[in-house]
């Protein structure tokens, strides 16, 4: 019987000057150090998609990567962290091993004797450990830095196959004999290191070997790798079970894959099941089964949600899976001949240890329930969230999950720690409590808002948020929306985009250019579906308010693809999207703290044409970084028009990417989604990963310009939750006047044509999802009489850029006819005429 313990209220108004209590040994070693650090760091290939799509979520809130017990009654899986099996006639489910790490991946023993599983070190590592069945012990295969995924036993049992980073950091496949719970035998490499020819979009290099599954004669296994594969994860092979097998792999099936195929060969031993999205042809994963030997796939499932990973039943009747139908990744079963489909309920759960409960409420200053993003670590060290929810972790590498306010559930014994936090405008609140098992504790946060700061006429808006791409949540607009509260955003640009070949949330798209029937009616938050265009040469970028149609195609520059040249521009592109009413930008261009020119250009290698050619209005920021200041002054110093925006570029059906509303651009506007545009096309914006900015000159804000009449009134003031360590006023692309803590009020004499903006930064902060807090208002122009604000070396920087550009362009593989580069070198040279005219203007000033 549940007993209720003394409510206790607590809430925190944090200052910038404190410390959170969050100490270091709950936050991972990488983000402890850095803000934003490298995850898994054995691997030398991988990065996002890899640790989205393939890596066990750690923690899940809903069951991943089911097996079945030999006997079929139990299926195995990963959940909150731990293995847990569910009795499939009853719907008992029972957690039968945890530690101090996140569980997944299990596979049972033929024997039924054993489970093997993988332990997720709060991305550190991820190694093997297996499961006494019986005794419920466990203990670890492999004590290393390296990472191990996808083991499964032999049909003998005499063997684990399983992939691993070891010994050089690239995926490959090994097998290894086992006797007893314990290795019997060395490690066998059944893949090797394999370099392509080239490093390949979002791949790299290095051959990816993944995902082995045996056939029931123990003599092959399946596999998946992108061998000689341009684009994608890779096709599936069949390789004989010995050393260097994969030296003699056939393929069987090609197609382009993203992590999530997961063969698994019949009890027959003729077929295998595998989750794809047949290429090009599905925005979904859907299930499907295929010879052995290759042929013709067949399709076992249908609907606008995902379905993966998949395994037949030892007696090859049912199939389990995890579909996302409905939202939450959950446990399903599907009968093999008959196609009944039916969700596995779980009717009991029982923890194998005591647990208390939280029950939670997050207020505002008037004690209204509100939403908010909790991080919380519990007794075990580890992280629970709600099981309505979905368990994410954002760059700074912090766990997290959104709430509607109030929370009911379970968590373990011991001294809990919380932290809600809602966006930048509310100061985070944080408490702790000691759990007592089988007690409840309530706790209830208040969020304060941030003193001193007046949003008035200013709405808070991401550039760049995706509802589905792929991932593992099945999103709706309603739940991003929800999401967006707990960020205390007002506006979200959602993204059609593509991925690969893949359009994703087209179906979202809505004649007219404005808000989403979604958003209708709350005056909270506002949704509009725009736009990512994506090719990798010339950069990324958004098209917002496009009111007939999304611009196709999505992309170019793809090898290996019908759109692999690079024909059209980005500067074609933009202007069609212009003819629809868009507002257009470059996303993502720029990160790091270094020049791009000094590189590779960035990822916005075609910023400086479209620059001089002026078919854009806003720059993206999706995280901090100072070296995106270089380009954007370098343009301000000729007078060249764009507004600075924020975009995290938020995978929001992802467990593991950078969290919606983190990077975000304020907008003086009314609050619709038209006027929210149009004000950015104007310019009145600033951006930020953080920090608040009040900027005007005289009664001009941002994007203003003001004639020059002796004398100009500056107003300057940041606000922040977190540490500023410097707010300064630029002008001209250069450091002007400190603003003190308390604010900037100066009158100061007009002697030249000039821009001023106001930037802040400071020292990386936990509850901001960005490498560090740093905000840039977009300039406002002063001019003194009819003289223009020129710099001759910043138009000489933007020319060395389009030589260099062009030389890249030059080296392209992929033209289709001369007709198509003279085309777009026209634009090049164009840009470059510009320019120069630019330069000669400020000599002759001078």
């Amino acid at each position: 019987m549940e007993t209720w313990p003394r409510r206790r209220t607590l809430w925190s108004n944090l200052s910038s000057r404190l410390v959170p209590f969050v100490f270091a040994a709950a936050l991972p070693l990488w983000s402890q150090q850095t803000g934003y650090g490298v995850v898994y760091p054995a691997a030398r290939e991988g990065g996002q998609y890899m640790h989205n799509y393939y890596f066990p979520p750690s923690p899940s809130t809903t069951p991943w990567a089911p097996c079945w017990s030999p006997d079929g009654k139990y299926i195995a899986f990963g959940m909150y962290g731990s293995l847990w099996k569910v009795e499939v006639a009853t719907g008992v489910a029972r957690e039968i091993a945890q530690n101090g790490k996140y569980l997944s991946s299990p596979d049972w023993s033929p024997d039924g004797r054993w489970i093997v599983y993988t332990a997720d070190n709060d991305t550190r590592s991820i190694q093997l450990e297996i499961l006494n069945v019986e005794t419920g012990k466990t203990h670890a295969l492999t004590s290393d830095e390296q990472i191990y995924l996808d083991p499964v036993f032999s049909p003998d049992g005499k063997s684990v196959a399983y992939v691993s980073t070891k010994p050089t950091g690239y995926f490959n496949i090994y097998m290894r004999a086992i006797a007893n719970g314990q290795w019997s035998g060395e490690e066998i490499p059944l893949t090797r290191d394999n370099k392509y020819e080239r490093t390949r979009l979002y791949f790299g290099a290095w051959d990816f070997h993944t995902q082995p599954a045996w056939t029931p004669d123990a003599k092959e296994l399946l596999f998946v790798s992108n061998r000689g594969v341009a684009l994608g994860s890779g096709d599936i092979w069949r390789m004989p079970a010995r050393r260097d097998g994969g030296q003699e792999a056939v393929k069987v099936y090609a197609e382009q894959t993203l992590y999530r195929t997961r063969p698994h060969v019949s009890p027959d031993g003729k077929r295998f099941l595998y989750s794809s999205t047949a290429g090009a042809a599905d925005q979904f994963n859907h299930l499907y089964v295929l010879p052995v030997k290759g042929g013709q796939p067949y399709k076992l499932t249908f609907g606008e949600f995902d379905e993966f990973h998949a395994r037949f039943s030892p007696d090859g009747e049912w199939i389990t899976y995890i579909s996302n139908e409905g939202g939450l990744p959950r446990l399903w079963l599907l009968e093999t001949y008959g196609g009944k489909r039916k969700p596995v309920e779980f009717i009991e759960l029982h923890w194998s240890r005591p647990m208390g409960k939280l029950d939670l409420r997050v207020v505002d200053e008037k004690w209204v329930v509100t939403p908010a993003r909790i991080h919380l670590f519990s007794g075990d060290g580890k992280f629970y969230a709600s099981p309505r929810s979905f368990a994410r972790r954002g760059r700074s590498g912090i766990h997290s999950f959104h709430t509607t306010g109030q929370e009911l559930y379970d968590v373990p014994p011991g001294l809990l720690r919380i932290t809600a936090v809602k966006g930048f405008e509310y100061v985070p609140a944080q408490a702790q409590a000691q759990v007592k098992a089988g007690e409840t504790t309530v706790l209830t946060l208040k969020m304060a808002p941030l003193a001193g700061f007046d949003k008035t006429g200013w709405r808070s808006g991401s550039t760049h948020v995706h509802m589905n791409y792929g991932g593992n949540l099945h999103n709706t607009p309603a739940n991003v929306l929800h999401m967006a509260e707990g960020e205390s955003l007002d506006m979200v640009m959602g993204l059609a985009a593509n991925k690969d070949n893949r359009i994703l949330d087209q179906q979202f798209f809505v004649h007219g250019g404005g808000e989403h029937p979604a958003s209708a009616g709350n005056p909270r938050v506002k949704l509009h579906i725009g736009e990512e265009y994506r090719p990798p040469f010339y950069g990324h970028v958004f098209m917002l308010g496009l009111r007939d149609h999304l611009i196709s195609p999505f992309t170019t520059g793809y090898e290996g693809t019908g759109i692999e040249s690079l024909y059209p521009s980005n500067t074609d592109m933009f202007r069609k999207a212009r003819a629809e009413g868009a507002v257009n930008g470059y996303v993502h261009a720029f990160a790091g703290e270094t020049d791009p020119l000094a590189g590779e250009l960035g990822v916005a290698k075609g910023f400086a044409v479209d620059a001089a050619l002026g078919t854009f209005e806003g720059v993206e920021w999706s995280g901090a970084g100072r070296g995106s200041l270089i380009p954007v002054f370098h343009a301000w110093n000729n007078d060249l028009r764009m507004a600075p925006t924020g975009g995290e570029d938020s995978i929001t059906n992802l467990h593991f990417t950078k969290l919606v509303g983190s990077v975000r651009t304020y907008v003086q506007s009314a609050n619709s989604v038209k006027d929210w545009l149009e004000a950015l096309r104007a310019g009145r914006t600033y951006m930020s990963t953080g920090p608040l900015l009040d900027f005007k000159i005289n009664d001009q804000v941002a994007g203003g310009q003001v004639p020059g009449s002796g004398s100009i009134r500056i107003h300057a003031r940041a606000h922040s939750i977190a540490p500023l360590s410097k707010v300064v006023i630029y002008k001209n692309g250069k450091s002007w006047k400190d603003v003190p803590a308390g604010g900037l009020d100066e009158t100061v004499p007009v002697t030249e044509s000039a821009w001023y903006a106001l930037y802040a930064e400071g020292p990386a902060y936990p509850w901001l999802d960005a490498e560090y807090p740093q905000a840039l208002t977009n300039c406002i122009r002063v001019y003194k009489g009819s003289e223009k604000i020129r710099n001759r070396e910043s138009a000489e920087y933007f020319d060395r850029w389009i030589v260099k550009l062009r030389g890249m362009a030059e080296e392209w593989p992929w033209w289709r006819s001369q007709k198509e580069k003279d085309h777009v070198f026209a634009q090049f040279d164009e840009a470059r005429g510009i320019y120069k005219r630019l330069a000669a203007e400020d000599q002759a000033r001078r």
